[in-house]
């Protein structure tokens, strides 16, 4: 729940039900995510707890907070990211969103001398800067390591509140990569991250940065701990930095919060270059409702600024599929019609194991483009396999978006020409 835009206060997933009720039904029209006991196959209980992984209050005290890229208050807090502590004093935040963003931290009353920090998910050519809260002087410069999705600090806290901020300076054209069901074919998928290495390269020689991954969910097959640590390792090592929501195969269990321990937010929204991009959690077959809630703030975008709109999550809503895995069909349908009136560009998805594209999908408000792209490992039963990935080429002047389809077939196999629904890229 975006905490910087809403009066709200959070609700921590253990209180009680009527605490619970009474705060999701008071007046004022706060969209309250509710969750009686943490089972965390509840969509709200995933919504509490990306809330409450993206603020930390270290050992040393101090108070840090994903915000938006805009915040200006270090009282708000925005679920745009995961903050943990690995050690005494050493705190790691991974970025959820691709481009800009913003954290801040308020020391304490009787502050230890520094903070170690590290970030993750920022892409190198990003400026990264730390300043003073009350007078935006700026105190450091934090570097990009090579092309390392990494950066570290050493975060004084003697200076007063501070904000570590990062921004992009947009290319007018740009790439964006897109493909969902790792599940049990995380060697594929390994294949998949080395072939984004090209990728990435070829790009920037054409003058089109590759700037993210979308990772439409199932990035896991059975939900299990092991398995989400085994793909964070592995994702350390994508040339560039990942947006990623849930599958049912990431929500399982009912406890622990494994993908929230992992990746943070699962429903959550950005601008990057001129797009907004909005990743919708939608693994338990349903959406939150108080995700379902607040779509317009979710997917409303300025035309001047962000022409495109993107939105990914990981259940096709398409109404011919919605019965191969929503719960709530009508649910569905509502995130359509929302989708269709906000004018969405492209909805991608996964969960079906295949390539597959919905060019007019039909809805009260006019027709919404689905594209499914399941195709980043997952068993696909028997007949030929297809693994690969869907390129985004963006232009911002004229705005102009273009999809094609890599293929990255297994070993001793070549690329086929079987048909697709959409054009196969050129080479990279």
């Amino acid at each position: 729940m975006n905490m910087s835009r809403h009066t709200c206060p959070s609700i921590n997933a253990r209180l009680g039900l009527a605490l619970a009720l009474a705060l999701a039904l008071a007046p004022g029209g706060c969209a309250q995510p509710v969750c009686a006991q943490p089972d965390y196959r509840d969509p709200d209980c995933r919504v509490l707890e990306e809330n409450e992984r993206a603020r930390l209050r270290s050992s040393a005290g101090a108070e840090l907070r994903m915000q938006a890229p805009d915040a200006d208050a270090t009282s708000s807090w925005d679920a745009l990211g995961l903050l943990r502590e690995e050690r005494p004093g050493e705190v790691t935040a991974r970025v959820a969103a691709l481009g800009d963003f913003a954290l801040s931290i308020e020391p304490a009353e009787q502050p230890a001398d520094a903070l170690e920090l590290t970030l993750t998910n920022v892409d190198p050519r990003l400026v990264v800067e730390l300043t003073r809260a009350d007078d935006d002087a700026l105190i450091a410069v934090l570097p990009a390591d090579g092309p390392s999705l990494r950066r570290h600090a050493r975060v004084p806290l003697t200076e007063g509140a501070l904000w570590l901020r990062g921004a992009l300076a947009c290319p007018d054209r740009f790439r964006l990569v897109a493909v969902g069901d790792v599940q049990d074919g995380v060697r594929h998928f390994e294949r998949i991250l080395d072939h984004l290495e090209l990728e990435r390269a070829a790009a920037e020689e054409a003058g089109e940065p590759l700037l993210g991954l979308l990772l439409l969910g199932d990035l896991t097959d059975r939900a299990r701990d092991d398995e989400f640590r085994a793909l964070r390792e592995l994702l350390a090592r994508a040339p560039v930095p990942v947006a990623a929501t849930p599958g049912n195969h990431d929500i399982f269990r009912a406890f622990p919060p494994s993908y929230n321990e992992i990746f943070g937010p699962g429903s959550y929204s950005f601008e990057l270059c001129g797009a907004r991009v909005a990743m919708l959690d939608s693994g338990s077959g349903m959406i939150a409702d108080s995700v379902e809630a607040r779509l317009d703030e979710l997917i409303a975008r300025d035309r001047e600024r962000a022409p495109f709109l993107l939105v990914g999550t990981h259940i096709p809503a398409h109404a011919g599929l919605t019965g191969n895995g929503w719960t709530r069909e009508d649910q569905a349908e509502r995130l359509l019609t929302a989708l269709a009136e906000a004018k969405v560009d492209i909805l991608l998805t996964g969960h079906v194991h295949a390539l597959r594209e919905y060019p007019a999908v039909p809805t009260p408000y006019g027709p919404v483009r689905e594209l499914i792209a399941g195709t980043a490992g997952a068993a696909q039963g028997s007949g030929q396999l297809d693994f690969g990935y869907v390129r985004l080429s963006l232009a911002r002047a004229p705005a102009s978006m273009e999809a094609c389809y890599v293929e990255v077939p297994p070993p001793g196999e070549r690329e086929t020409s079987s048909d697709r629904p959409i054009p196969s890229c050129a080479a990279p």
